[in-house]
């Protein structure tokens, strides 16, 4: 049986990353063939003849994508879903447009018939380097530079418990983070600031790849998100951090609700009884979110369906997909953006639409 996984373009985004390790784990499906495309607005064509397609879908990245016509170009069409809110898994994805949606949240619950949930995507390793103990701790945390990361409470955690210690803090800038080196070194300064004496801060920009980051994470007397954000979805970061395998500590916060099943959140467990208790307890995690547990979970959905897959035939053409229309807001936006030193919002309004005679002017 052949499929078609689409995802966006290659970027510095966790997106793009989450994509292809889905993808990672379904080449391991025992009955399914699957290919990969990646798109974007200037390259949207998709082969026809395959049995269902996987869209890695996002309004960050795919916003210019209308969903609401796929279905009826492609036929059996779903979607990976990242971003969810506990027991809503459309907070960010249009809830009718795709046929089944892959949630990488093992938490979710949904009545929903066409909602499967899975376990996260974890990258694979065909060995770790040994981990050379440290005359100091080093205690490393890492994430794009967006709010709610708390890399401030990773130092301020720190400071309490330790008397000599190494901060490593590493915050890519991200293609789709707007202003991140200004918020990266607004960050910096802030954790640098608020470490005390003995307690080395050294921050990195580097943006790794999987093994590289799995490597920079095994390298770690413990890695550290104590997040304090109010958005939809869960970390992402610490997928490479339980791949490698070093202790683990996270916050009570609803990004690790997945973790905090198998491990205690700090300060429940302080930075010292995470280096000591969380190594069993990730070996746990990793059997129960392999990738063979995921290709099974993607060959269980596609049996369910197997009745209502397109009929295969061999690529002969292609379509292009649909961009959605903007809306009004979005035009309104737009022109305001480029005219806000000549007019007001409401005078856009009037503008850009004829309340009398209910049609767009421009």
């Amino acid at each position: 049986m052949r499929g078609l996984f689409i995802n966006n373009k290659a970027a510095k985004d966790s997106i793009h990353i989450s994509g292809k390790m889905v993808f990672d784990c379904l080449k391991l499906c025992q009955n399914i063939q699957l290919d990969y495309l990646e798109i974007s607005v200037e390259e949207r064509q998709i082969p026809t003849g395959y049995a269902f397609y996987l869209f890695n879908y996002h309004p960050h990245t795919m916003s210019w994508l209308d969903t609401r016509s796929l279905r009826k170009l492609l036929g059996f069409t779903g979607t990976i879903v990242l971003e969810v809110l506990p027991g809503d898994p459309f907070v960010l994805c249009p809830e009718y447009d795709f046929d089944y949606y892959c949630v990488l949240d093992p938490t979710i619950k949904s009545r929903n018939k066409r909602v499967y949930s899975f376990p996260r995507p974890l990258p694979k390793i065909e060995s770790r380097n040994p981990y050379i103990d440290q005359t100091i701790p080093v205690i490393g945390s890492f994430g794009f530079a967006t709010k709610g990361k708390g890399f401030q409470h990773v130092v301020e955690a720190v400071n309490k418990e330790f008397d000599k210690a190494i901060v490593r803090i590493n915050i890519p800038y991200g293609d789709y983070v707007p202003d991140s080196k200004e918020y990266a070194a607004y960050l910096e300064n802030i954790c640098k600031g608020i470490a005390k004496e003995g307690i080395e801060v050294v921050v990195t920009h580097d943006f790794m790849s999987d093994d590289e980051l799995i490597k920079w994470c095994g390298s770690n007397t413990l890695n550290c998100f104590l997040y304090d954000r109010k958005m939809p979805g869960l970390s992402a970061t610490t997928d490479q951090a339980i791949v490698s395998g070093r202790p683990l500590s996270i916050s009570k916060n609803n990004t690790f609700r997945h973790i905090t099943e198998y491990i205690k959140p700090y300060p429940e467990w302080s930075l010292k009884d995470s280096i000591e208790k969380s190594v069993s307890f990730l070996d746990q995690i990793q059997s129960d979110w392999s990738q063979e547990t995921f290709a099974k979970t993607f060959e269980i959905l596609i049996d369910k369906n197997k009745l209502i897959l397109n009929k295969e035939s061999e690529p002969s053409h292609s379509i292009t997909l649909l961009v959605k229309k903007r809306s009004l807001e979005e035009a309104i936006k737009n022109r305001y953006k480029k005219y806000k030193r000549k007019f007001t919002l409401q005078h856009l309004k009037t503008i850009l639409y004829d309340k009398g005679h209910n049609k767009k002017i421009i």
